[in-house]
C-alpha cells in the first residue's frame, strides 16, 4: 500500500494541479426606466425607442480578478469565461398591456456607448435574440435565446463594464410601460498551477 502512495505522489506533477470554480446561475438585471416609473410611451413602434436612447445601458461588473480572460495570481494562471445562456424581458406592470405585438428583439454588445448597433459597420455582437415566428407570441415576458457568447472578452478592463443595446421591431404595450432585462450566465474560473 505504501508503494502505491509513493507512485501516486511521483505522478502527481505530471497531471498538473488546478482549482476550478463554476456557477451556472449568475444573473444580472437592468430596469429600462431605472425604477418603478413607466417611461416607455404607449403603443409606440419599438424602433422609435432606439432613437431615444432608452435601449442602451451599461452593466458594471466591478473590479474583480475573476472577470478577466486571463490573469496571474502568484504562481497560478487564472482563466475565466462568462457564457451568456439566455436573456429575458419582463414587463414590470401587467396593467401596461403585453408584448404580443413585438416581432423581434436582439440583445447586442456595443463596442462603445455611442455606437448605434442598427447601423452598418457598427461591430456590435449579437448575444441573444427573440423572433416571434421562431419562438411564438410573447405575453408579459419575452425569453431571448442565448448564442453562447463569452462576455469576458467584452468587459472593459478600465471601466469593468459592458455596453448593451436592445434592438426591436413591432409595437410596445398599449399603455405606458417599463421592463426589467435580465441575463443568465454561467461563470467558470480555473486556476492552473505550474
Amino acid at each position: 500500500m505504501r508503494n502505491l502512495k509513493t507512485i501516486a505522489l511521483l505522478l502527481l506533477p505530471l497531471f498538473g494541479c488546478f482549482a476550478q470554480l463554476e456557477d451556472q446561475t449568475v444573473t444580472v438585471s437592468h430596469n429600462l426606466c431605472g425604477g418603478a416609473t413607466n417611461c416607455m410611451p404607449a403603443a409606440l413602434p419599438l424602433g422609435l425607442i432606439q432613437v431615444s436612447g432608452s435601449n442602451t445601458f451599461t452593466v458594471n461588473f466591478g473590479d474583480q480578478p475573476l472577470l478577466k480572460p486571463s490573469s496571474d495570481l502568484g504562481p497560478a494562471t487564472l482563466n475565466t469565461s462568462l457564457i451568456l445562456g439566455g436573456a429575458g424581458v419582463q414587463l414590470q406592470n401587467p396593467a401596461s398591456g403585453d408584448f404580443t405585438q413585438v416581432q423581434t428583439i436582439s440583445l447586442l454588445i456595443a463596442p462603445t456607448s455611442g455606437v448605434d448597433c442598427s447601423s452598418a459597420g457598427s461591430n456590435c455582437t449579437l448575444v441573444a435574440d427573440y423572433d416571434k415566428t421562431r419562438d411564438g407570441t410573447a405575453n408579459q415576458s419575452i425569453v431571448l435565446k442565448g448564442h453562447s457568447v463569452d462576455l469576458i472578452q467584452y468587459i472593459s478592463t478600465t471601466t469593468h463594464s459592458v455596453q448593451l443595446q436592445l434592438q426591436a421591431t413591432g409595437t410596445g404595450p398599449n399603455n405606458a410601460w417599463n421592463a426589467d432585462v435580465s441575463m443568465d450566465m454561467a461563470l467558470k474560473a480555473r486556476a492552473n498551477f505550474p
